[in-house]
């Protein structure tokens, strides 16, 4: 596998170096908290990894799911040791997964004037897509059966491209884990988007005033561990917006296909103070709601997950839940590699959750007549139905829009909410 995008490992310690399982490593090899350039990555790192069962050949036709990685917009990449797949392909025997790297923080979306509102990130998606799409038969898989899904940062991305590229999406579902409320929705935004460029431009050298293109070409000849060494000295903020995000669906902008929405019950950075955490998790939940029903207004058909699953090797200490990032465990089958015991409920969990998202990646909506895999509707009986996967030694359950999005009805959030 090829070496990540730049970036940096910071000291500082949150909630991911202090509670995380020990064994959560930014790449192979390299520990979150060393507060460093991260070793393992490079500039030259536009690359992909491809995992398929053994016996494929040209003919196989496995349907392909191309992952994107999360991180924050700041860190990540296809070396990210709970995030390799092998496990589950290897048990499925029945699909090919695809990872990619894409470029992060300021390489990423610089937001300089002379780029405007480019996301390079974005079209590094879509290179990989593309490049999916030509090349996937060679590895045996199917092109007319591409699953784009990500989680968290990775989500977004996925949420971005189904109207970026709507015209020509290339794949034929998608899925989106654990995607929080960070869009720019209806940006009435009155600060200066290409400060930020401006500020590390002029503070390496290159202030050229109002010459925007000249400050451009001379920040791609400072070098890249010399930028990230300067912009880790603040705020990580990877700088990335999409407005007009409603506007875009009410046109109908947006990539047909099935879709996967989910969130976890502690979601992002749980800690002991239960208001806190249950604030951040109803965010994450509302949102996935509001996206859904947007989803729904123009007919495109969704299923939400739910995980709740709370086991002793990831997550130590009993509070912390089934928080941001641990579902991805379950369906990479990586749980595995975590310190600790293995109950029996959180291996048919994993099992449970790897069986359904097969059988969403093979057959799209008919999910729902041949696993049961319920379409979120949600006018229909009780706000629809959901699928919650590790609650109480359960591998499996429905659970209604009722009980898990009541509080999306009377809340005050940073995103549309229907009534």
């Amino acid at each position: 596998m090829g070496p990540a995008c730049p970036q940096y490992v910071s000291s500082v310690q949150d909630f991911w170096t202090k509670y995380a399982p020990p064994n959560k490593l930014l790449s192979l090899g390299e520990r979150r908290d060393q507060g460093a350039i991260a070793w393992s990555t490079s500039e030259d790192c536009l690359s992909l990894a491809v995992w398929t069962p053994s016996y494929v050949n040209r003919s196989s036709q496995l349907p392909v799911a191309l992952f994107i990685t999360g991180g924050g917009g700041v860190t990540g990449g296809i070396n990210v040791p709970s995030q390799l797949p092998e496990q589950w392909v290897s048990r499925s025997q029945e699909h090919i997964v695809v990872t990619i790297n894409y470029r992060v923080n300021i390489f990423g979306n610089p937001k300089s004037r002379a780029l405007r509102e480019t996301s390079l990130t974005l079209l590094d998606v879509r290179a990989a897509v593309e490049w999916v799409s030509e090349n996937i038969q060679q590895f045996g898989g199917d092109k007319e059966n591409i699953l784009l899904w990500g989680e968290s940062q990775g989500a977004r991305l996925v949420d971005m491209y189904t109207t970026a590229f709507w015209e020509e999406p290339l794949v034929a579902k998608f899925g989106l884990v654990s995607n929080g409320p960070n869009y720019v929705i209806n940006t009435t935004e009155t600060l200066d988007p290409y400060v930020d460029f401006d500020t590390v431009a002029k503070s390496l050298g290159c202030n050229y005033g109002s010459d925007y293109g000249a400050e451009l070409e001379c920040m791609r000849l400072v070098s890249w561990v010399e930028i990230e060494e300067f912009i880790n000295r603040y705020d990580k903020n990877p700088g990335i917006a999409f407005d007009n995000y409603i506007h875009r669906y009410a046109k109908r902008l947006v990539a047909s296909g099935p879709a996967i929405r989910s969130t976890t019950a502690t979601e992002l950075e749980p800690s002991l103070n239960l208001t806190h955490t249950a604030e951040v998790a109803r965010n994450f939940n509302c949102f996935t709601l509001s996206d859904s029903k947007l989803r729904e207004s123009i007919g495109l058909e969704t299923f939400r997950y739910f995980y709740v699953g709370n086991y002793p090797n990831i997550s130590p200490e009993p509070w912390l839940g089934a928080y941001h990032w641990t579902d991805l465990l379950m369906i990479f089958g990586t749980y595995v590699k975590m310190v600790g015991d293995i109950p029996q409920a959180e291996i048919e969990t994993s099992t449970a959750m790897q069986d359904f998202f097969l059988v969403f990646l093979k057959d799209g909506a008919n999910v729902k007549n041949s696993v049961g895999w319920p379409e979120f509707q949600s006018k229909g009986k009780d706000g629809g139905l959901i699928l919650e996967f590790g609650r109480d030694g359960s591998p499996t359950r429905n659970i209604t829009g009722d009980y898990l999005d009541a509080s999306c009805y009377n809340a005050t959030v940073p995103f549309p909410i229907f009534s």
